[in-house]
């Protein structure tokens, strides 16, 4: 498969060396100093794209989609913060029958860590006793902060523990009411990613955690995601991807 990379940073890279080890091509590479060319563009027609992946910034998201579904090529986006684009971005890729896998977090372990987080806050649903909260730790180069994974879990326990029905950052000054759900963060040093959820009550504490040791983990996953949407019409999310495929990965 030829894929092309938007955004060339650290992720990007990582990409790069996972897609050849699995024996995939790189085809081209865009970033802010090289942007993806206009639809129209001879490029298209010299260069096999059988994919894109982008893991470049919220910004460029529905223009790079734009571009991508008029080509028909697939698109894998690992950038976080442009949700509020949602609804355009799925018109768009409907509007050119094209195909598109998103998601804040590309690893496995990960979603799986998600659906732990997701049951555990079902189990204690009926449990008044056991308040809920998340706190994640980034690297001090990450922009966003709640990051777009911290804001997943929160959205899953919310799903679950029906008496949390709001998300409470720590920028707001007021007291935490019952019914928010606390996410917080930490920028330190070169951490790649670790995210808690933490159940407290006054008898004991349940925490669950997941710890990234590196970025090859959203790295692969990311490539996964490329090989799955080959063939595929429509908008899709990782755990489409992870738990259609759970005995394969």
């Amino acid at each position: 498969m030829n894929i092309a990379l938007i955004g060339y940073g650290k992720m990007g890279r990582e990409i790069e060396q996972i897609s050849i080890e699995r024996g995939h091509s790189i085809a081209a590479k865009f970033d802010i100093d090289s942007p993806l060319p206009s639809a129209d563009l001879s490029m298209y027609t010299s260069t096999k794209i059988d994919c894109c992946i982008d893991f470049s910034t919220a910004s460029v998201v529905t223009t790079n989609v734009g571009i991508l579904a008029q080509r028909k090529i697939p698109i894998v986006i690992g950038t976080t913060g442009w949700n509020d684009q949602l609804s355009q971005v799925k018109e768009t890729i409907a509007r050119h029958n094209g195909s598109l896998i998103y998601g804040s977090n590309f690893s496995v372990g990960a979603h799986v860590f998600f659906k732990l987080a997701e049951l555990a806050a079902e189990l204690l649903n009926n449990h008044s006793q056991y308040d809920a909260a998340v706190h994640e730790i980034h690297h001090t180069m990450k922009k966003d902060a709640p990051s777009g994974t911290a804001l997943t879990i929160a959205q899953k326990i919310l799903s679950r523990m029906k008496r949390k029905t709001r998300v409470k950052l720590p920028t707001e000054t007021s007291l935490i009411q019952p019914n928010d759900l606390l996410v917080s963060s930490s920028r330190v040093g070169t951490v790649f990613g670790t995210h808690s959820v933490l159940f407290n009550s006054l008898a004991d504490d349940i925490e669950l955690t997941h710890r990234a040791h590196n970025r090859k983990g959203f790295a692969l996953g990311a490539v996964l995601a490329a090989e799955w949407i080959q063939g595929k019409k429509g908008v899709f999310t990782v755990e489409d991807m992870i738990f259609e495929n759970k005995h394969s990965l």
